[in-house]
């Protein structure tokens, strides 16, 4: 475990080694995990119910849990400890009025092919993450609640839209500040700037649209 350490085994202690597009980019076994998730999305949708329920059942809900809660979110963290850059502020520079993403969601998940801009991740929708729990009961599948009540799926896998440009240094709520991003990219970059965990602008490199959908035919 990491939480309270001074140094992520994940992250590694080489700054060198550290990757230039994502937080922490997210172990191989993901894709094969959100593969399995996908299958059962999928027999649920076809209202094959117990087969759903048994494909979730491989699914390897606590690992991808525990990953996200001991290192993915944390990464920001630790990054910015090393590089030491001072908190900017945003001077006389004014907030956005309109905070939160959300009118801009579908939009920028369509965009960005429901693919994270920093790890490429493939990721789902919170619609579709509900509908699926809807289908198969909350006592199976958790898509709301805190970190150890959600499915780890829910941890790993849902789509979130961040702004590149923190909101609160005077980023703007529109479709050029905001690209799609996991769970364990959009809170381990936090609040942070760019520069301050030494990240390249995700904004900088084409999306990889490859007909991933994030599994909204489904909902």
């Amino acid at each position: 475990m990491c939480r309270k350490q001074k140094v992520c085994f994940e992250l590694g202690t080489d700054p060198n080694q550290w990757d230039s597009r994502a937080p922490l980019p997210v172990p191989g076994w993901f894709e094969d995990e959100l593969k399995k998730f996908s299958a059962a999305v999928t027999a649920a949708a076809a209202g094959q119910v117990s087969e759903s329920i048994r494909l979730l059942e491989q699914v390897r809900g606590s690992d991808l849990r525990h990953w996200y809660v001991e290192h993915g979110q944390l990464s920001g963290m630790y990054r910015t400890k090393h590089f030491g850059r001072p908190n900017p502020t945003a001077g006389d520079v004014l907030c956005d009025p309109l905070r939160s993403p959300d009118q801009h969601s579908k939009e920028v998940l369509l965009r960005d092919g429901f693919r994270c801009r920093y790890c490429g991740l493939g990721v789902v929708p919170k619609n579709v993450l509900s509908a699926y729990s809807a289908v198969v009961g909350a006592k199976t599948f958790r898509a709301t609640g805190t970190n150890a009540e959600r499915h780890g799926t829910v941890l790993a896998f849902r789509a979130n839209v961040d702004h590149v440009i923190p909101w609160n240094l005077g980023g703007r709520t529109n479709v050029e500040n905001l690209v799609t991003a996991c769970w364990a990219c959009n809170y381990g970059k936090a609040g942070y700037t760019l520069e301050q965990i030494g990240l390249e602008d995700p904004r900088e490199f084409a999306p990889e649209v490859d007909g991933w959908d994030g599994l909204s035919s489904c909902a």
